[in-house]
């Protein structure tokens, strides 16, 4: 009798995809804190960054992150 076991193959796959899944969410979680806690030039600003967030979900985290720093008020 044999045992078929699985290839490593079959198993790397899902662990990477999970993997860029979870980094995406923390990614995406990230911009949220920092967009709900940073104070903008313009209040509608904001409001449009909480719309891209949501509803332009796969490629806004990484346009908030690098776009979003011009925009917000400095403090020091």
């Amino acid at each position: 009798m044999e045992y078929v076991t699985p290839s490593s193959m079959n198993l790397i796959v899902p662990n990477a995809i999970f993997l860029a899944f979870a980094l995406y969410a923390i990614l995406w979680l990230w911009c949220i804190v920092d967009l709900l806690r940073s104070e903008f030039k313009d209040n509608s600003v904001k409001i449009l960054w909480v719309l891209l967030l949501i509803f332009l979900n796969p490629a806004a985290p990484f346009i908030y992150s690098h776009l979003a720093r011009k925009q917000k008020l400095r403090f020091r």
